[in-house]
């Protein structure tokens, strides 16, 4: 299967390929040395007042309170 690994070569040079799960090592795409795989440090997306990690639980909540309040102010505009 083929994913995108970061590879560091000899230089300090960090670049990404997509590539197959089985290579280790690729071309340097700035020197042209060999790079070998590394270990990606994890993406983690904290919110930004209390650190906490963002659930769907949140996303759900803030579409729905929207929602609601779209519908309240439509009905509040349409004559009864």
């Amino acid at each position: 299967m083929r994913r995108i690994f970061e590879f560091l070569c000899l230089d300090n040079h960090l670049s990404e390929a997509y590539i197959d799960d089985s290579e280790r090592t690729i071309q340097c795409k700035e020197c042209g040395k060999d790079a070998r795989r590394i270990v990606s440090k994890p993406m983690m997306k904290l919110e930004g007042i209390t650190g906490d990690y963002p659930t769907a639980y949140d996303a759900w909540e803030r579409k729905h309170a929207e929602k609601l309040k779209e519908e309240r102010s439509k009905s509040y505009a349409e004559p009864q």
